[in-house]
């Protein structure tokens, strides 16, 4: 309101100044004159230099110089340009990109950042003010350097409501880009990212809560999203119908969106990075778990499993010679989900059932979530004692899972939390179980307007659900996760599709198992060999076979639907998938309990374990197990050889004990379907533990 005031406010301090000289007759007036007088001084001199700050412009772009690098910030637009020596290695979008850091929409049209108007250096933190094409909006960054991170905070700053804080980072700069989490349900999955098209979604809830908020690359540089809130993304989003080559990050649930540039020489070396930061495992699971294969009764019942189908599927187990160490009792046990009391029509004796299971020498466990359903006596017995989680209302909240609507168990209270341990115990006093398979407690199932005992965010309700529940049980299986990694526990992936593509199927098993493997889950269960056979997907003989090859040196092995459904052949090929784990079992052993001390993942892609070598960067179908180990499946249907890559070295093919030099391309490798190609770096110390053809 005093636009017309300020530009005059020079003149009428010297007008002011002139009348300051003439006489007052009355001592008392001229006081109070006197003080109107520098009153008005006063406040057109704030007013001017408020329209002064308002119109200055930093005339350089601002230069940071660390040790390992140097960061130059524009002052034209908030673009961060990060260089080793002559090399750019980061870059945010600029005006040539479809978006850049910060953009944001206002009075129906698109805005942005336009102009650094003031720079201040407080200690070892830069802080940037910005103005924007909208004149009521302004924008502000925080940027703390460190020899090999740069610490990023921003805001865009209107007083009525702030606009949703983003960040669009160039992904050509920084060579092939890796990480995120799982890329969607029936999406298919695509590394490295820069060849992806992830069109915007939830990071977690869109995500299954598989991933942590990290990317990285093969120049060494890594994005760590630090607010912990879930966030928006997307990579290689169209525009004007192409790839816009950038990963966008909107976070609309918090008004800062604060990450880290992560700086290293090379890609491994920056996980190592992030991975130490974050943790590594304080416990390993029993050596058992990893060398005997689970058998799940998902896939083979579904919610109709019963007392008399467990002993059944447990028989059909044993009477063909398929090694299992653990059987699981999967979703539908209980009468009412919430309570954990069993179906007595469906399961008459579940001790009896145990002990049987034990005779036959299989550990057995039960799956278990924190979901209450409105049905169920726990629901209506705890409205008000806090163990439940309320909404804004003062109500229970109600979500949906699968199995209908439902609260859930409020973590966050101590109390709620032993209590909801305690029922676990008690089932296994009574009927003797050793574990629990721990579903559910995704980020999307606690709602928006939930209200938890510990004021924390929907994102990290599946860390403390894993702290409080699952790291309690020494058998114990869960498939979410986000900084749960030292806590040592089984991460299981995502329920995998009965279908061949990367659409969620087995093209889809090697890279999504790699990214949990590296971000910190070395303890790994790939979920059941064959898929899920949701929807009209359909197992059959040559998929169960071909997925059971690539599963077999994984950390863990699962099994669902039984190979026996199909002839001879099948249980065979499983069996020879179950004593090839077994037979590495030892080495697999020995990275986990290694993994407490060096964060080391047991199963990682070929660019982990050869961060140089250009040719591993876009291999999504082969894994190493440690160092030593190269696993190259057959994941096409109908194929019975395929092209291989060994890193560089001298390798032995486990089913020839033929030698094979290492940094050059196997072509049309032979791989008919009862054999898995399989490598072992020769002068290993697994060389000497494996028995290769010829050798005594």
């Amino acid at each position: 309101m005093y636009g017309d005031l300020a530009p005059r406010g020079a003149e009428f301090r010297v007008q002011i100044l002139k009348q300051e000289n003439f006489t007052m007759n009355n001592s008392r007036k001229f006081g109070v004159r006197r003080f109107c007088v520098l009153s008005l001084m006063i406040f057109f001199s704030l007013m001017l230099r408020a329209q002064q700050d308002n119109n200055s412009t930093v005339s350089e772009d601002v230069l940071i110089r660390e040790t390992n690098y140097t960061a130059r910030i524009s002052k034209d637009a908030f673009i961060i340009t990060v260089s080793r020596g002559d090399e750019v290695v980061f870059q945010t979008g600029g005006p040539q990109n479809s978006a850049m850091n910060l953009d944001f929409s206002k009075d129906g049209k698109p805005q942005h950042v336009s102009r650094l108007k003031k720079v201040e250096k407080n200690g070892d933190m830069y802080v940037l003010n910005y103005a924007t094409t909208h004149k009521e909006v302004d924008a502000r960054v925080e940027l703390r350097a460190e020899p090999d991170v740069l610490h990023v905070k921003s805001w865009i700053l209107y007083s009525a409501s702030s606009p949703v804080p983003s960040a669009a980072i160039k992904l050509e700069p920084s060579g092939q880009w890796f990480g995120g989490g799982f890329q969607g349900w029936r999406d298919p999955l695509v590394l490295p990212l820069n060849d992806a098209r992830i069109a915007k979604k939830w990071f977690l809830a869109d995500e299954n809560t598989q991933g942590t908020p990290f990317w990285y690359s093969t120049k060494g540089i890594a994005v760590w999203v630090r607010t912990s809130y879930d966030f928006q993304y997307s990579v290689n989003a169209e525009a004007n119908g192409t790839p816009d080559g950038l990963l966008r990050i909107e976070i609309p649930l918090a008004s800062e969106l604060r990450y880290d540039i992560l700086l290293a020489p090379d890609l491994r070396q920056v996980l190592q990075r992030i991975v130490k930061e974050i943790g590594y495992p304080k416990t390993t699971p029993p050596a058992e778990y990893f060398k005997l294969p689970i058998y799940t009764t998902w896939v083979e019942h579904k919610t109709g499993v019963s007392q008399q189908k467990v002993l059944e599927y447990a028989n059909n187990i044993h009477k063909n010679n398929l090694p299992c160490g653990v059987i699981e009792i999967d979703d539908r046990w209980e009468t009412r989900y919430g309570d954990m009391q069993f179906d007595a029509v469906k399961f008459p004796d579940p001790k009896a059932m145990i002990a049987e299971l034990h005779k036959l020498g299989y550990k057995v466990t039960l799956w278990v979530h924190p979901f209450v359903n409105p049905d169920s006596e726990t629901f209506q017995q705890h409205q008000n004692d806090g163990w439940l989680m309320h909404d804004r209302s003062g109500k229970l909240m109600l979500t949906r899972w699968w199995n209908g609507p439902a609260t859930i168990w409020d973590i966050t209270n101590p109390k709620a939390a032993a209590e909801f341990r305690r029922r676990l115990q008690a089932l296994q006093t009574q009927y003797g179980f050793d574990g629990f398979k721990f579903d559910g407690a995704d980020v999307d199932f606690m709602g928006t307007d939930a209200v938890p005992f510990k004021n924390i965010t929907t994102a990290q309700y599946p860390d403390i659900y894993n702290t409080e529940v699952t790291a309690h049980f020494t058998y114990n299986e869960t498939r979410v996760g986000i900084y749960s990694q030292p806590l040592g526990i089984v991460q299981r992936l995502i329920d995998k599709h009965s279908i061949w593509t990367n659409a969620n199927g087995l093209l889809s098993l090697i890279p999504e198992a790699s990214l949990s493997s590296v971000r910190g889950f070395q303890y790994l269960m790939p979920d059941m060999v064959g898929g899920n056979q949701y929807d009209n997907d359909v197992i059959d003989k040559e998929l169960i076979i071909r997925w059971s090859q690539a599963s077999a040196l994984m950390p863990l092995l699962q099994f669902s639907w039984g190979p026996w459904h199909f002839d001879q052949e099948a249980v065979d090929r499983a069996r020879d998938a179950s004593q090839l784990h077994i037979l590495f079992a030892p080495y697999v052993y020995e990275l986990a309990t290694k993994a407490r001390t060096t964060g080391e993942p047991i199963l990682a892609p070929l660019w982990y374990q050869a961060p140089k070598d250009t040719n591993t960067y876009k291999i999504v179908d082969e894994y190493m197990v440690g160092e030593d180990v190269v696993v190259a499946p057959v994941l096409i249907k109908g194929a019975t050889s395929r092209d291989i890559y060994l890193p560089a070295g001298s390798w032995r093919d486990y089913n020839t004990g033929q030698s094979q030099k290492g940094g050059e391309w196997l072509k049309n490798y032979s791989a008919p379907l009862d054999k898995l190609p399989l490598f072992v770096r020769d002068g290993s110390a697994v060389s000497q533990q494996v028995k290769y053809p010829g050798r005594p």
